[in-house]
């Protein structure tokens, strides 16, 4: 674990690396606020312990609530615990706290919703709501600081997961343009560094959606039907982990396709229309 500390911002970072197999090598838990506090997301279960001693050293009986972005394990994985021992609220989207209580049966929810604006850890919040990626998906507006608590929206240097049977890749590219509209000064995201040019960042993940996007067609046109045989072209010499992912991705590309009367599916074959 890594302890990084952006003092102007009053920001404290905690990285967990990711068990073996994992896609992403780490994930993050924000803790925001010069005392009280807010922290966003609660890391994987695996961590919880780390994870409520952390919080415990550096906001003492000083954290206000827990802002959940959405309910994959990485980000929902410690809330119960840092709940039980902290007694703080915990907020999230409808859509996903629904979505949390197979894995986190116990954690109640404050419910949020797109616009809405609320006050935790001292500081003055909108809820952002920002699917594609999961469709409750929400990044946490600082509007007096210009930041964006993105969660899993924009990520670098990687780029997002958007898959089956919950992503939507045509509704988390207007989720991007969405954010590049409120033009946010820096996003902390829930993997990886600080994104510093939030509107260069974004207009690269969808040039890169759109490269993606061709690549598909291309391979579409030359015979390979199935996400299957066009990852294994695309993502050739990348390892058989990146190959079965990208197949998910490459579906969400397919269905986004088929949405616009591009492609058409018949049985387990995906086909150019048109």
């Amino acid at each position: 674990m890594k302890e990084t500390e952006f003092q102007e911002e009053g920001i404290r970072t905690l990285q967990i690396d990711s068990p073996a197999g994992s896609v992403m090598d780490h994930v993050l838990v924000i803790l925001a606020g010069e005392g009280p506090y807010v922290l966003i997301d609660a890391g994987y279960p695996e961590a919880m312990e780390e994870v409520c001693a952390w919080v415990s050293r550096k906001a003492g009986d000083r954290l206000e609530a827990l802002l959940l972005t959405h309910h994959h394990h990485d980000h929902l994985g410690g809330a119960e615990a840092i709940v039980a021992a902290t007694g703080v609220p915990c907020f999230a989207h409808p859509v996903e706290a629904e979505l949390m209580k197979e894995r986190a049966p116990a954690l109640s929810h404050v419910l949020l919703r797109d616009g809405e604006t609320f006050r935790a850890g001292g500081i003055a919040f909108e809820a952002l709501l920002t699917p594609g990626h999961s469709p409750g998906h929400l990044a946490f507006w600082w509007p007096e600081r210009g930041i964006l608590f993105g969660g899993d929206n924009v990520l670098m240097p990687n780029s997002t997961w958007v898959g089956p049977p919950l992503g939507n890749l045509r509704v988390y590219l207007e989720s991007l343009e969405k954010v590049r509209a409120l033009d946010p000064r820096v996003i902390f995201p829930g993997h990886g560094p600080p994104v510093e040019d939030p509107a260069g960042r974004i207009d690269a993940l969808i040039r890169h959606r759109a490269d993606r996007e061709e690549q598909v067609l291309d391979a579409l046109a030359g015979g390979l039907d199935t996400p299957g045989k066009m990852a294994e072209r695309i993502y050739r010499g990348l390892g058989e982990k990146i190959v079965r992912v990208g197949a998910s991705m490459l579906t969400a590309h397919l269905e986004k396709l088929i949405e616009e009367g591009r492609v058409r599916r018949e049985g387990e074959r995906y086909l150019l229309d048109g």
